[in-house]
């Protein structure tokens, strides 16, 4: 008795834990909303990459009034060992050249990040997976992928990474 009562339970935290990333993302989804009209749907994020080897990208991500108007790619080679990382723009994006390079970094608005992440919650997580859903400290996004448990080091991730947010009114 007492084992099927511990499965119980351990099966209505693993429930419990789903309704608590959609509920997480909707929630977050409403601070989204009310950030967005303080920013006039204009802001930008960029997207850090790294390797175990020390290479490193950061894509940045321009959106004007709700329209991606710039994508912006730096990156690094693997650093000497006790150096620090030197990143070079390696390309730049605006207008209709957005998405002409191949990039990990799909050219998305904050909402179309969102949408990702509400299909990700809703789904089943495929054995030998973990989900991770991260919202940041003032209630927005951060994260949402599934991610193969059985790879160590880089493992490919569907979803998107981590997200710096940026808020602030840029000329």
């Amino acid at each position: 008795m007492l084992l099927n009562g511990f499965f119980a339970n351990l099966f209505l935290i693993y429930s419990l834990a789903d309704v608590t990333d959609a509920q997480r993302l909707a929630d977050s989804a409403a601070k989204w909303k009310v950030a967005r009209e303080m920013c006039g749907n204009s802001y930008q994020y960029k997207v850090v990459r790294s390797s175990f080897t020390g290479a490193r990208s950061e894509t940045t991500i321009i959106v004007r009034s709700g329209k991606v108007i710039e994508r912006r790619l730096e990156a690094s080679k693997p650093p000497m060992p006790g150096q620090p990382a030197k990143l070079e723009t390696e390309w730049v994006e605006k207008g209709a050249e957005i998405g002409t390079h191949k990039s990990e970094v799909e050219a998305r608005t904050v909402d179309e990040l969102y949408g990702i992440a509400g299909k990700l919650v809703e789904a089943s997580v495929p054995a030998n997976h973990v989900r991770s859903l991260g919202i940041d400290k003032n209630g927005l996004l951060h994260h949402c992928f599934l991610r193969d448990k059985r790879i160590a080091d880089d493992a490919p991730i569907t979803g998107f990474g981590p997200i710096e947010l940026d808020l602030r009114a840029k000329p």
